[in-house]
């Protein structure tokens, strides 16, 4: 095996003084003098320039050596390099909500149309494709009558049921109160708003959409529909229930936006070492054990997933987290939910049963349906108070931007059934923030996206985790302060 090049060792440089006391040396043996002994001659010079350059090459051919392997490659390398394993890196995406909008029946809304958050900054959204405001996929509706008139039948038909009333008078107010006691549709809530004199229809269900036909004297006040936005910018940008509600763009009878449902978040582009960490987890796809194998495929062949952790029980009995035996459960944060089920039934072994509270059926080749269950996370939103101590003279003034950074970029690796662990931050805060001495954070969790916690309920370091929840760190729930003390 070689000295320099490809050796057992890995690649092995030749330095500079090496090729040079090479170079110095065949030349002095040729010419019978010592061609070292003055410095500025001629020959030196010469020996030195042309040295320089095959030292360039050698450096060339170690950074093409490297730029083969993911574990040192680096940029487009590193692109190439995870290409052999049929790896992608995860592009910039945005972050999908499904908005509830109402208005006008029948009010078409254009694709691109824009609505933003109430927040600040603000954040705006886009329609991705053109939708109609119709009682035809309602999920709220007003119902007023047309034409109030005594001895009329007025019928209202759900989802292919049909309720009907006939009105003892000729006055709306009384014909909506009998409607009201007439329709009952399952999954419904039904309610008269006497002020507008309007029959009000609510789905229970936020994110489901329904059928509405109405007779012909009755009409509808507003409709609200389910429609597809996404943010203009990219990444995994949350905004809590209820924010998005600013209209930009102004369509007649788009009267009303409002986010209810939970979304499908985006991401920015992995970095190098983000995709040298998904690498291992996706080069698992052709993995021989089926839970590595369903979670590489979910991570690496549906669109949106953040992650996915999977648990076996390969019992005879049910086990101390309620799996049957002989069962897997996958629990997937984002993605969607038939493409889930799909990969589940392609990957799962023949015979083990899925566990889950979401169940899909899948169609197969031969015509028949397979139920396939799995989970997603419960969020545990994480609130942090970092304090830090550091050489003033050495912080940087906009050292609180440069910690909240840091803790959110290494929080997204944290996987679902990771427990947060506060001194795994600490590393990216010292190498981020210059001047820093000791770093101390108090953790506080909920499960409720909008509780605020007190001061007195700061009293963790870390936080567990169950099996079946994911921890979620924001910039928004992360406090820096500096202690003052140098």
């Amino acid at each position: 095996m070689a000295d320099y090049g490809i050796t057992e060792k890995g690649f092995a440089i030749k330095r500079l003084d090496e090729i040079l006391e090479e170079l110095h040396s065949e030349l002095s043996e040729k010419f019978g003098f010592n061609t070292r002994l003055d410095d500025q001659s001629f020959l030196n010079v010469l020996i030195t320039t042309y040295g320089g350059k095959i030292a360039e090459l050698w450096e060339v051919a170690q950074s093409s050596y490297y730029a083969k392997y993911p574990s040192t490659a680096e940029g487009v390398s590193l692109d190439n390099a995870v290409q052999y394993g049929g790896i992608r890196r995860s592009p910039n995406k945005y972050s999908f909500y499904t908005l509830h909008c109402t208005g006008d029946d029948g009010t078409v809304v254009r694709q691109g149309a824009t609505v933003a958050t109430n927040t600040a900054p603000q954040r705006k959204l886009a329609a991705v494709a053109e939708f109609e405001i119709t009682r035809d996929k309602f999920n709220r509706v007003s119902v007023r009558v047309a034409a109030p008139v005594k001895g009329e039948i007025y019928s209202v038909s759900i989802n292919g049921v049909q309720y009907s009333y006939t009105s003892t008078s000729d006055d709306e107010l009384n014909i909506i109160q009998g409607l009201c006691r007439a329709v009952n549709p399952d999954g419904y809530k039904v309610s008269v708003n006497e002020s507008d004199i309007t029959l009000d229809i609510v789905d229970e269900v936020v994110s489901r959409s329904g059928v509405m036909v109405l007779s012909d004297n009755l009409t509808t006040s507003s409709v609200t529909v389910l429609a597809d936005f996404a943010t203009v910018d990219y990444g995994k940008l949350i905004f809590p229930n209820g924010t998005v509600t600013v209209m930009i763009t102004n369509i007649s009878g788009f009267d009303k936006v409002e986010n209810l449902i939970i979304p499908t978040y985006g991401r920015i582009q992995e970095t190098d070492i983000e995709l040298r960490h998904s690498y291992l987890a996706k080069s698992a796809i052709r993995s021989t054990r089926m839970i590595d194998s369903i979670c590489s495929q979910l991570i690496n062949n549906v669109p949106n997933v953040e992650s996915a952790t999977g648990y076996e029980n390969n019992t005879d009995d049910t086990d101390e987290e309620g799996r049957p035996p002989h069962s897997v459960e996958i629990i997937v944060d984002g993605g969607d939910e038939t493409a889930i089920a799909s990969i589940i039934l392609d990957k799962k072994a023949a015979g083990i049963q899925t566990f889950g509270k979401i169940t899909v059926s899948v169609a197969t080749e031969y015509g028949d349906s397979v139920p396939i269950s799995f989970n997603r996370p419960e969020y545990v939103y994480v609130w942090m108070k970092v304090t830090l101590d550091a050489e003033q003279s050495y912080l940087p003034t906009n050292y609180a931007n440069l910690a909240v950074d840091s803790i959110v970029k290494d929080a997204l690796k944290l996987q679902a059934g990771d427990n947060m662990l506060s001194q795994t931050f600490n590393d990216g805060i010292y190498s981020t923030v210059g001047g820093v001495t000791y770093i101390d954070i108090k953790c506080a969790a909920t499960t409720s996206k909008d509780h605020i916690p007190a001061d007195n309920e700061y009293t963790k370091v870390n936080v567990p985790i169950t099996s079946r929840q994911k921890a979620v760190i924001s910039d928004t729930r992360i406090e820096v302060v500096y202690s003052g003390h140098s």
